[in-house]
């Protein structure tokens, strides 16, 4: 049971990756470094090695992996933009 909630929070953050990169309250350092990150996972050369047999699903699982805490971290931001701010007397 614990492994579809994972699949269902790793699909959930996937949908909201590119609405986020286009949200504006994001900042650019939090974009940029999940794209730079992105790129570095899936390019040819690797720092680490992959796994002979599971060479693929290794990159995949980093990739979900970043997809997941980048929704999480601009999630925050945007949400902080949505909520107004309270007028002072």
């Amino acid at each position: 049971m614990n492994m579809l909630r994972t699949l269902f929070a790793v699909k959930q953050s996937l949908l909201r990756v590119v609405p986020l990169m286009r949200h504006e309250s994001v900042p650019f350092a939090l974009k940029a470094g999940t794209v730079a990150l992105g790129v570095l996972i899936v390019s040819p050369i690797d720092l680490l090695s992959d796994i002979p047999v599971l060479g693929l699903l290794d990159d995949a699982a980093l990739l979900s992996l970043l997809c997941y805490g980048f929704v999480q971290f601009a999630s925050r931001h945007a949400a902080r933009a949505a909520v107004p701010v309270a007028v002072r007397r």
